[in-house]
């Protein structure tokens, strides 16, 4: 994935915004294989209840 983006976008600006995209990434991945929407486990994290994905 992050081969994707780096082709897509060029390069990634700082090596701090690499490792943000890879937690986000990470997160709707294990949200997907869990059956869950992406926008919804993305809604439900920045809502205070980003573990409900690992229940």
């Amino acid at each position: 994935m992050i081969k994707v983006k780096t082709k897509v976008s060029g390069c990634f600006r700082s090596e701090d915004g690499a490792r943000d995209y890879l937690k986000i990434m990470s997160y709707v991945g294990t949200a997907h294989k869990q059956g869950h929407n992406a926008y919804d486990a993305i809604r439900k994290a920045f809502s205070g209840c980003p573990e409900f994905i690992f229940a």
